[in-house]
């Protein structure tokens, strides 16, 4: 647990030093990915002992997405997806999206959902190079002033 809590805070550090303030101290957060852990939606990825990213796989999505027009049923949603900075821009995080979306496949889902935060362009750039369609957007209160927006993305699985 304290490995994912580090890379947790280090890939919300490194947000803070772009403005992007999608991640606070509520979520995620520790009691968040023990919470994940306790359901076996918690998946990571180590080169050797070190721990560069993880993921959340489950099947839960926020009660705002129910205003967005999605096109596909029986998703998996992703959430929380991180790669350590260090390691972003090598070719992680899309071996961490392609490992989700053999998952989903595997156990018979026939999308993936996912939210991300509209002001960070990389990420939304990320999933829109790797086949997820943006469906519409939706507003988190709980967000700071300005960080409200939130892309919703689908892709359907083969």
């Amino acid at each position: 647990m304290n490995a994912i809590e580090r890379l947790y805070l280090a890939c919300k550090d490194d947000l803070f030093t772009r403005q992007i303030f999608q991640w606070d101290d509520t979520y995620p957060n520790r009691a968040y990915f023990e919470e994940c852990i306790k359901d076996d939606s918690v998946y990571i990825m180590r080169d050797g002992e070190e721990l560069f990213g993880v993921v959340v796989l489950d099947q839960w999505q926020s009660p705002e997405w129910e205003t967005i027009d999605w096109r596909h049923d029986h998703p998996l949603v992703i959430h929380s997806l991180m790669v350590h900075p260090e390691r972003q821009g090598q070719g992680s995080g899309k071996a961490i999206l392609h490992a989700s979306e053999q998952f989903a496949k595997t156990e018979g889902y026939t999308s993936i959902r996912l939210d991300s935060f509209s002001g960070n362009e990389a990420a939304c750039n990320f999933y829109k190079q790797h086949g997820y369609v943006e469906r519409g957007s939706v507003h988190f209160d709980s967000k700071p002033k300005g960080h409200e927006r939130y892309i919703c993305f689908e892709k359907a699985l083969d």
